[in-house]
């Protein structure tokens, strides 16, 4: 291996341990990301990354888009070319702030890994497919940044699409008013909301965690202590106007929904989750709504919290249960069939105290030990 190999080795391998013990990436998506940056690697003959040029980056950009919807070994889907260039830029940006490499390595550099629009789009409508699950989310706020306001907002934003399940459309339009910490609701009135039919209707928060429900509380807190008033946006525009020597901040609505995918689409990106759009965590919920209800009454309470009067409608367009779960699922059924005494524990244990299901939580969870 010559001088040149070792030295991209070296800082390739450097790069690996932020990846997984950094920012905590699960090891394919580590896999994935190393695929990409050894095949710009070989692309360049393997010419140290200090001298990359741009010339280089537009040659390996070329041949990856000449390949986008061809059929066969030699076709890629614009996801992918898409995903490429993000983990090449990522890692590039990473190179600059590395000592021996701040110098040769530019921001007019990295920015060259950009995606052709047209491919971002295309990438998008495929990616609306993905639902993220909550340890994908959560991932997310680990890795946005909470230093300047603005920065608190978006994880606030992303957190509020979680524990409200509610719509970008509506999540835009809410104000400090709509939201009740104390009842653990958020009123849309379809007067000041902008809510799917003109709806009005009352959420409650889902029970996705205290971790979320804190993030969201504590950014309601910060606009309280800027002296922001009850008709003050919930999720207002950046930068904030500047309040001293006022009785109240000057907020703003967000006129679109388009920082919200913004900034969904800039934290997936640092936490190595692919794209989605917000509607996607509508999806998110209804499947952990499977878990969350004990009986059809819970699954009545949570599909109205949707805003559907049908239990069907939420199965229908947001609670498609995995192929994985669902033999989980249909097994747990089977063996309920077979002990029939077993079908009436659940129904017990929804009549009793919360402190009495502890103690069978626990018996239970001897039980297994056990095994």
């Amino acid at each position: 291996m010559n001088a040149l190999i070792e030295e991209n080795a070296s800082i390739i391998y450097l790069y690996q341990g932020e990846l997984r013990h950094g920012k905590g990436f699960h090891p394919k998506t580590v896999n994935d990301i190393l695929r990409h940056i050894w095949q710009f690697e070989g692309h360049t003959g393997s010419v140290d990354f200090r001298s990359v040029t741009r010339r280089m980056i537009e040659d390996f950009k070329d041949e990856l888009i000449d390949r986008a919807g061809k059929s066969g070994k030699e076709g890629l889907s614009a996801s992918t070319i898409v995903h490429t260039f993000g983990n090449l830029k990522a890692f590039f940006i990473w190179l600059a702030d590395q000592d021996g490499y701040r110098r040769a390595i530019t921001a007019q550099l990295y920015n060259h890994f950009n995606s052709p629009r047209h491919l971002v789009e295309l990438a998008g409508a495929a990616a609306q497919k993905f639902v993220p699950s909550a340890e994908q989310l959560r991932l997310m706020l680990r890795e946005m940044p909470a230093n300047l306001p603005a920065q608190r907002r978006d994880r606030a934003m992303l957190a509020a699409l979680l524990l409200f399940g509610v719509r970008d459309g509506a999540l835009i339009s809410l104000r400090l008013k709509h939201v009740d910490i104390d009842r653990k609701q958020v009123f849309q009135d379809a007067r000041e909301v902008k809510t799917k039919f003109s709806k009005t209707s009352v959420v409650d928060w889902f029970p996705v965690g205290d971790d979320i429900e804190h993030i969201v509380i504590e950014w309601i807190g910060e606009l309280r202590s800027m002296g922001a008033g009850d008709d003050a946006p919930l999720f207002p525009t950046a930068p904030f106007r500047p309040w001293i020597g006022r009785h109240r901040i000057e907020l703003e609505f967000l006129t679109t929904a388009a920082p919200v995918r913004q900034v969904l689409r800039k934290a997936a990106a640092a936490a190595g989750v692919p794209y989605f759009k917000p509607h996607a965590i509508r999806s998110t919920v209804a499947r952990l709504s499977d878990e969350w209800a004990s009986s059809p009454r819970d699954l009545k309470a949570l599909s109205q919290n949707f805003g559907h009067e049908q239990v069907s409608t939420t199965s229908k367009y947001y609670g498609d249960v995995e192929p994985d779960v669902k033999e989980q699922l249909f097994r747990k059924m089977r063996d309920k069939q077979r002990n029939p005494g077993a079908r009436d524990i659940s129904e017990l244990v929804e009549r009793v105290s919360l402190e009495t299901q502890d103690v069978v939580r626990k018996i239970l969870q001897l039980a297994l030990d056990k095994k």
